[in-house]
């Protein structure tokens, strides 16, 4: 068989390399016999098993010989992971056969090769650490799985030639069959979340993980799996975290303590749950078990997050000018690091480039629904930068497309009213402070810049009144001089 593969992978390497658009079929056949311990069912399961992994091998030859994989010298090891990510091995026969004594199975599967569409599917993927790792991780068990059939086979012709049957045999092959069977259904799983498709697909790929499950208890990565399903596969959007999603996190990691997927998602749901320090240890987590995670686009962008959220500024520019160094028109990572200037450094012309930046890019790592939010908040810290810049007309107008987005937030009225008054519009400033009143009654500054600006306008009264709310509740400053100055009781 070793050497039938050889020669058929020496064929492939000589033929000339397909136009463009042609599409590739290889046919794999597996003649695989039974009898004694092994059931057909057993037989049959291993055999589409082999006869799937033999086929992708050999479509491996057209992945391997790819400019972008040369190029990024990918291992070995990661060739096969990338076949079965990017190409589909179909069973399209399975029949029975007789030779002689000896009852068997010809599984016969194809893989189609699209050439034009292949170099795309394998950039995408090598940009996704995770995906890949998920794929080797289940490479490598099948291998295993299919090793332990090997052996077993060979323990039971043994007993075939002595005429002896074997009960301890027949369990062993039934919880390999098991295993293999968890394995395939992982598979497809895995197949349905390829090119977020998660949140569409999520009911069949929990169906998937359930039954693998049942089959294997301990399979620590259905659990992972199954836990992002329960999340759609929306880990950055603002939607809730399902209980169920944690409890599977946690369950891949009492089985499997050394799994960097189970921290690293895991690490998502934390910061959705706002738990930031939690998420920046999972993430930390992650990367010591797997540190090419640290390289890895979403990697920074969620680290560049939990950084800001724990006031970590400093390390929060340092992920997202790797971010941006990788993906230059990542909006969300402008946003972010504009938000790091502002808060943390007080660098407003800093923060207001790359609130620009933010605004006019199209953020690509979020849901629409948080797109759209993050966008509402470049225009609002935009707005602020510009009022410690002094620059007050630019502030009132991004305060204004904010309140467009956002139009219960008393803070941009608040921020507004301030600019207002800077700008001597007295009477619209005292609107805005109106308005932040009216949305947060107990809102003691809005009462207390309410007066200065009615002072400003010589209307005692309602100055007065204003600051006298204000002190009521906390901020006694203009009640304060105004009292000395005699202008209130």
């Amino acid at each position: 068989m070793k050497t039938i593969f050889a020669t058929f992978l020496i064929l492939l390497l000589l033929l000339p390399v397909p136009a463009i658009g042609e599409i590739q079929t290889i046919t794999h056949t597996v003649k695989q016999p039974f009898g004694g311990s092994q059931s057909p069912d057993d037989a049959r399961i291993a055999a589409v098993a082999k006869a799937k992994r033999e086929a992708l091998e050999m479509a491996g030859v057209y992945v391997e010989a790819l400019t972008i994989v040369k190029d990024r010298k990918v291992e070995k090891d990661e060739i096969l992971a990338l076949t079965a990510g990017v190409l589909n091995a179909e069973v399209v026969s399975q029949k029975n056969y007789v030779d002689g004594d000896a009852f068997g199975l010809d599984i016969i599967v194809k893989v189609k090769v699209d050439t034009s569409l292949l170099e795309e599917r394998v950039k995408k993927l090598l940009q996704d650490n995770i995906h890949i790792s998920q794929l080797k991780q289940a490479q490598l068990r099948e291998k295993e799985l299919l090793d332990k059939v090997a052996k077993l086979e060979k323990e039971n012709q043994l007993l075939l030639q002595k005429g002896q049957d074997g009960e301890k045999l027949k369990v062993q092959f039934q919880e390999v069959s098991q295993g293999l069977s968890a394995n395939e259904l992982y598979f497809k799983a895995l197949a349905l979340m390829d090119d977020g498709k998660c949140r569409h697909n999520s009911r069949q790929i929990i169906e998937y993980l359930n039954q693998a499950i049942r089959l294997q208890p301990d399979f620590a990565e259905a659990y992972v799996l199954r836990g992002n399903a329960y999340q759609g596969c929306d880990f950055i959007s603002s939607s809730s975290v399902s209980g169920m999603a944690m409890e599977d996190y946690a369950q891949a990691i009492r089985i499997k303590p050394d799994l960097p997927q189970a921290y690293y998602f895991r690490g998502f749901a934390y910061v959705k749950l706002e738990r930031y320090q939690q998420a920046d240890e999972d993430f930390n987590e992650a990367i010591r078990l797997m540190p090419e995670l640290s390289g890895h686009i979403p990697t920074y962008y969620i680290r560049g997050l939990i950084y800001c959220a724990l006031a970590k500024f400093q390390q929060a520019i340092g992920e997202l000018n790797q971010l941006i160094r990788l993906q230059p028109d990542s909006g969300i990572g402008y946003y972010l690091r504009g938000t790091a200037y502002y808060y943390g450094l007080s660098k407003y012309q800093l923060a207001i480039l790359d609130f620009n930046q933010a605004i006019r890019l199209q953020p690509d790592l979020v849901q629409p629904d948080l797109v759209q939010a993050y966008l509402a908040q470049a225009y609002l810290v935009r707005g602020l930068a510009y009022n410690e810049l002094g620059q007050y007309k630019l502030a009132v107008k991004d305060f204004s497309q904010y309140i467009r987005k956002k139009s219960d937030d008393p803070d941009a009225y608040f921020n507004r009213g301030y600019a207002y008054g800077n700008l001597k519009q007295y009477k619209l400033a005292i609107v805005d402070f109106n308005k932040a009143i009216q949305l947060k009654p107990d809102f003691s500054k809005a009462y207390n810049n309410r007066g200065i600006n009615y002072m400003i306008l010589k209307n005692r009264n309602e100055a007065c009144r204003s600051f006298q709310l204000a002190c009521e509740l906390g901020t006694c400053e203009g009640y304060g001089v105004a009292k000395n100055k005699g202008y209130c009781r």
